[in-house]
């Protein structure tokens, strides 16, 4: 137990060894990514959102209907005393335009070990995407509320869901996370 301890407290430095410049570069407008990169984060939201499809059923309805989809495929999570969520992904919207994003979470409590996990955040209507687009960032519950999908008893998606301006899915390998949060998330464009 103590190496898995250990371990953990090694990913988790690690990780935020990674991650604490982003909070440095707060209050700058954007930072900048290889195209590389960003092809990779394409890849990888298309396989992201058919894993969606496989596992919600009424999720390609819903990403269909919307006014754009926020793709972060890969969200990493860890930490010990404090925990730290990063990811990046792709906003694609009716007009075909596709722009980069960042997501950083800190938060205090957090389990040790690490996790990763899929976010999708669908905007349901112009005005939850011209918020969330048009400032120098977004952070989850401040400037805008989401609510998380959950399910009805039928497997369906919950009829609340869908009548909110911003939805949420979060989805780990085990399935559809009904219990999570993205309050304090922070989206931030990358710079191309």
């Amino acid at each position: 137990m103590k190496k898995s301890l250990i371990a953990g407290h090694m990913a988790f430095m690690a990780l935020a060894l990674n991650v604490a410049p982003l909070f440095a570069q707060e209050t700058a407008p954007s930072v900048q990514v290889s195209p590389v990169i960003l092809q990779q984060v394409e890849k990888q939201a298309d396989e992201a959102l058919q894993r969606l499809y496989e596992r919600v059923k009424d999720s390609k309805e819903l990403v269909s209907k919307s006014r754009g989809v926020l793709i972060m495929p890969e969200v990493v999570a860890g930490g010990a005393i404090l925990g730290v969520e990063y990811g990046r992904g792709v906003l694609r919207t009716e007009d075909g335009a596709h722009t980069y994003y960042n997501l950083i979470t800190g938060s205090i409590g957090a389990k040790l070990g690490m996790e990763k996990k899929t976010v999708v955040l669908l905007f349901l209507t112009q005005e939850a995407l011209d918020r969330f687009r048009n400032g120098q960032g977004w952070t989850a519950g401040i400037d805008g509320s989401v609510t998380i999908a959950t399910k009805g008893v039928a497997g369906n998606l919950d009829t609340n869901t869908a009548r909110s301006g911003i939805v949420g899915y979060v989805v780990t390998n085990k399935g559809l996370m009904l219990d999570a949060s993205l309050t304090g998330g922070r989206f931030t464009k990358v710079a191309l």
